[in-house]
């Protein structure tokens, strides 16, 4: 049964799907049941219809990688382009965070990221709690269990402890559960191969950091370089410790990793055979394009992992090495400063190819009949319009007005509320 028609003078179904004067139908329980022209009369008993006017439905935008849990370390964290140095720093701050800190950071993150657009995040958890904190809020999410150990003998307790947080789990309908073994540098061979087994056994997704920094290809070729330090310095590096002598990605081949498919964050530095590894493996990468300049990293090779069919995602990372939490102000970023990247694969990179590294391309990304009614609105200029609305919006037209989950407004500018009828 229809409950809610939400009407707008453009539906974006999909990147080159423009729809003029269109309203959306939704039915119980949130999914979209059709998409028609909005002046069709809506038929049946209380039916509720919300016209945004002169603005753009456009399916929900999807944050693939962030730390929800570093929200309260904006403006904390000295500027610097070295990864460890900048490690050191959010090591130190968190040092004496309360659990009641990191329930507040994360909700304070998940408030930010729904009023610019977010309907679907990715978050990694190293404290446990997000999953907890997330439960008040109205984002869809994927929560991410984190374990970090270098040293082998810790691997059982750190399964274990993260096995645990699964089981306590109870089911949520706008909750998706997945493990993160943190990075090759953080994490023994024998927690990367427990962890997969985990993910494989359970049927859910895993996420790792992968070849973010040249600091860290040099730790796993040659054991040497800043991280050996950082890691002495936390008690971290096992002694008698040796390198795998391989670049990231190949490593994490060897070890059995990419038999799962994970989703691969960062990805900043992969040469072609790396390349051709991730595209095998049908494995995703979640790109965060700010993140990346904040640390001066060199030219992404975005382009040449779309180029080979890679699914490409878009993340924020966390608001320790960005300044805002919004999917808007990241594609628009990417579009002002990669003018090798078309709108419409930026877009997809931003809304279906994260759900697709999320597992979720078959019911949310697009506006479409069957799919869950995840959308987002943006009020338009009057002079937005036409065939390259798209490119229009990427250069900065428009602004967030509301966030629809399951057909349902879960955030609303006071300033703009959708006028509203009941059809009798």
């Amino acid at each position: 049964m229809i409950r809610t028609i939400h009407r707008a003078r453009f539906v974006l179904a999909e990147a080159d799907l423009l729809l003029q004067d269109a309203a959306v139908h939704v039915c119980d329980p949130g999914r979209i049941s059709r998409i028609e022209p909005s002046h069709t009369r809506p038929s049946g008993p209380d039916v509720r219809v919300i016209d945004w006017g002169r603005a753009i439905i456009m399916p929900g935008l999807v944050n693939s990688h962030t730390h929800l849990e570093l929200s309260l370390l904006a403006a904390r964290i000295r500027e610097t382009t070295s990864f460890v140095e900048w490690l050191s720093q959010v090591v130190q701050e968190r040092r004496d965070w309360t659990p009641e800190r990191y329930v507040e950071s994360v909700r304070v993150g998940a408030s930010m990221a729904l009023r610019s657009g977010t309907t679907l995040v990715a978050d990694i958890s190293a404290s446990g709690l997000s999953r907890q904190a997330l439960l008040t809020e109205r984002i869809r999410r994927t929560v991410f269990e984190e374990a970090v150990a270098l040293a082998p003998e810790r691997a059982a307790e750190s399964v274990a402890a993260l096995e645990q947080r699964l089981q306590e789990a109870e089911p949520d309908p706008l909750t998706t559960l997945g493990v993160s073994p943190h990075a090759p540098y953080s994490v023994s061979p024998k927690l990367y191969r427990e962890l997969a087994a985990l993910a494989h056994r359970r049927g859910i997704l895993m996420s790792t950091h992968a070849a973010e920094t040249r600091e860290e290809l040099e730790f796993l070729k040659s054991g040497t370089g800043p991280f050996t330090g950082f890691l002495c310095s936390l008690g971290s590096l096992p002694a008698g410790w040796s390198p795998p002598k391989l670049d990231p990605i190949p490593y994490l081949e060897v070890l059995g990793i990419l038999e799962e498919s994970p989703l691969l964050v960062h990805c900043n530095y992969l040469d072609p055979h790396s390349m051709a590894i991730i595209q095998r493996t049908r494995s995703s990468i979640a790109f965060c394009p700010r993140s990346h300049a904040y640390f001066g990293h060199e030219n992404h090779p975005v382009r040449q992992c779309l180029d080979l069919g890679i699914n490409v995602a878009l993340g924020t990372d966390s608001l320790a090495s960005n300044d805002s939490l919004s999917m808007i102000d990241e594609m628009r970023f990417l579009n002002r400063t990669r003018r090798d990247l078309k709108c419409e694969e930026i877009f997809r990179m931003a809304t279906l190819n994260g759900a697709t590294a999320l597992n979720l391309g078959r019911v949310l990304g697009r506006v479409r009949r069957g799919f869950w009614a995840d959308m987002t609105v943006l009020k338009l200029p009057a002079e937005a319009g036409g065939r390259n609305l798209l490119a229009q919006i990427l250069e900065g037209a428009g602004e967030c007005i509301a966030t629809i989950v399951k057909g349902e407004i879960v955030w609303q500018r006071d300033e703009h509320i959708g006028s509203s009828a009941t059809a009798a």
